[in-house]
């Protein structure tokens, strides 16, 4: 989840650059175009509506599977996405829980070669047995350092705590049992159902011209037809989370603490609220908690506060790692701090000093070849909008410390609280 959208902040004024060129191809690819004059390198993204939300619970974690295989799936993939290192280019793929995205970093004269290896990758759907066995063994690799990683653990305990139902609790990568348990066949028909051009969003960063572009999207075009998709929405839980889960991990010398509660989708109206209250809270080293836990009482290294939300889930959490002996105090300054944004009013030059110190986030977003990719490519998904980045920031720019209030007392009262602690083992 980018951080930009869990606490961000422009002032209006700002926003000429702030959208992008939308369009729509005849087989239902969505093109988005966001040229900078200034840059050197063109950025090509493909962005797949398809992230582990989507999975059949007997299949998690095929979507991230399945990026694996694109560039890994056979000896001729290997071969065809190593090729872009030829063109001076850079290949780079990721999967979340609403999507999977690559991206193509190139030199401007390169971009067609660059095209037509990407399209060659998503499209194709043909994958050896070996390389699939291989790529298992990897994923497996990847999954017991997951396991290892103390705030990948507690992130999932936290998840567990608060969603029953919604598939959001399960990590992207799946677990070892339904990795073992999938086969080649269910994975190339999950990947022919859902890598189709409906299904994805195309997008061009950087440097490019009209020609270029008319080249690009000529290869793309050619692809498959519109086909009916149908994508399952999950209603808001309304269960209470556990409010204490606490599990020992060898290996480790501090308490990981996390402490969240679930909030809204992304197209709530309380969605931008939630998003500054997490700024006041460790938006910079002046914020509440960094100041109250580490400047003053030098509890822990670092704490993080993040809003983070999709098409129909949303979840606010907190987190440090902290010495055993100081979890009870750190907890305790934490919800301190929570039940001063129920009931004291954040002052002005406070809620102003948080959207100042976050602009520059968004537009150092914006400025990145890669952020503004994956920046653009996560509004499309949300809002399906070239306004959706300067409607955002309206948003933000009209949140009041009577609105801090409200959020904070609708969403994040005690009760409401899910406390997760990952111990040491003595």
């Amino acid at each position: 989840m980018l951080i930009f959208f869990r606490s961000a902040c422009l002032i209006l004024d700002m926003t000429t650059a702030m959208y992008w060129r939308r369009s729509m191809l005849s087989n239902g690819l969505t093109v988005l175009l966001f040229p900078r004059e200034s840059a050197n390198t063109t950025q090509l993204s493909l962005a797949v509506d398809f992230g582990s939300n989507q999975e059949p619970p007997e299949n998690a974690g095929v979507a991230h599977f399945i990026e694996h295989m694109l560039a890994g799936g056979s000896k001729k993939r290997i071969e065809f996405s190593r090729s872009i290192e030829n063109f001076g280019g850079i290949f780079d793929f990721y999967t979340d829980h609403e999507h999977m995205m690559s991206t193509m970093d190139i030199l401007p004269k390169k971009v067609l070669e660059a095209s037509c290896v990407i399209s060659e990758l998503f499209f194709n759907s043909d994958f050896d047995e070996s390389n699939f066995k291989q790529e298992r063994k990897i994923i497996l690799n990847e999954l017991a350092e997951a396991l290892d990683d103390p705030a990948e653990r507690i992130e999932e305990l936290l998840m567990k705590s608060l969603f029953k139902e919604h598939p959001v609790k399960r990590p992207v990568g799946g677990y070892p049992k339904t990795i073992k348990q999938l086969t080649l066949n269910q994975l190339t028909n999950i990947h022919s159902m859902n890598y189709v051009p409906q299904n994805m969003i195309l997008i061009l960063t950087g440097n490019f011209n009209d020609k270029t572009t008319e080249m690009v999207l000529e290869n793309f075009e050619r692809r498959a037809e519109m086909t009916k998709l149908s994508r399952k929405t999950y209603p808001v839980e309304t269960a209470k989370p556990e409010p204490l889960i606490v599990e020992k991990k060898p290996g480790i010398t501090q308490t990981y603490l996390s402490i969240g509660a679930r909030t809204v989708r992304s197209s709530h109206v309380d969605a931008a609220k939630l998003d500054l209250m997490s700024a006041l809270l460790s938006g910079g080293t002046s914020s509440r908690l960094f100041v109250e836990l580490r400047e003053k009482n030098a509890l822990t290294y670092d704490i993080n506060s993040d809003h983070n939300k999709g098409l129909d889930f949303g979840y606010f959490s907190i987190s440090c790692a902290v010495k055993n002996k100081n979890f009870v105090k750190a907890k305790k300054l934490i919800f301190k701090e929570l039940s001063r944004l129920r009931t004291e009013k954040v002052h002005d030059d406070e809620l102003e000093r948080n959207k100042n110190l976050i602009a520059a986030e968004i537009l150092r977003g914006m400025d990145n070849p890669h952020e503004s990719s994956e920046i653009i490519g996560y509004l499309e998904m949300q809002f399906k909008s070239e306004m959706a980045l300067v409607d955002y920031i309206a948003k933000i720019k009209a949140v009041s410390s009577e609105d801090i209030i409200e959020v904070a007392n609708t969403y994040l009262q005690e009760d409401s609280l899910s406390t997760v602690l990952l111990k040491p083992v003595k």
